[in-house]
């Protein structure tokens, strides 16, 4: 379990990333446990996003075909997960910086709470009914642009490596995610 020291420090971490601080590299911890505990931050947020498979109102699912939906995005993000981490630590070896692998894990876990938190808002806009998908995505698009910005900016403070080569670590994430969510896409109109 994390320590309260450790929750704060995680968190004001996660703040400052968010707020493109470059002290917010030494707040994060740098050990493999540390990364393995770190896992449960996304772990305690992912069922609100498993909540809103269920209540995106328009999707008029039924419950087989929400549960089917859930389960296939619950597997994606597993996929994703693994898909991810292996690509930055293959990147880190090439470039001799696999040291700091388990700080990046660390650091990107904790950086789910700003990115939930300033998504939330949008979310709460569609599934109220007040905004349709379509009519929010020019919002969500610099929403994610937002998210995208800070987890490039804590690649680069964290793994000590050029913004360009941060910045490709973001193209991989975005690249995995799309795909994966394409097969999922596939994969839910199959069944």
């Amino acid at each position: 379990m994390f320590t309260t020291k450790e929750i704060k420090t995680n968190l004001l971490g996660a703040l400052e990333c968010a707020l493109f601080m470059p002290v917010a590299r030494t707040r994060f911890g740098k050990s493999y446990e540390e990364a393995l505990r770190s896992f449960m931050v996304p772990s305690v947020l992912f069922p609100l996003s498993l909540l809103i498979v269920y209540l995106y109102p328009e999707a008029g699912l039924t419950q087989a075909s929400a549960n089917k939906l859930a389960l296939l995005y619950s597997l994606r993000l597993a996929v994703s997960w693994v898909l991810f981490l292996g690509s930055v630590y293959w990147l880190l070896k090439k470039v001799d910086r696999e040291e700091h692998f388990s700080q990046f894990v660390v650091a990107s876990n904790w950086l789910a709470v700003p990115a939930t938190i300033v998504i939330l808002p949008v979310l709460w806009m569609v599934m109220t009914g007040g905004y349709s998908g379509e009519q929010i995505q020019p919002f969500m698009t610099c929403v994610m642009l937002y998210t995208y910005g800070f987890t490039a900016f804590m690649a680069c403070y964290v793994l000590r490596v050029p913004m360009e080569l941060a910045a490709f670590i973001n193209v991989i994430s975005f690249m995995i995610n799309d795909y994966t969510g394409n097969v999922v896409h596939y994969v839910g109109s199959v069944l």
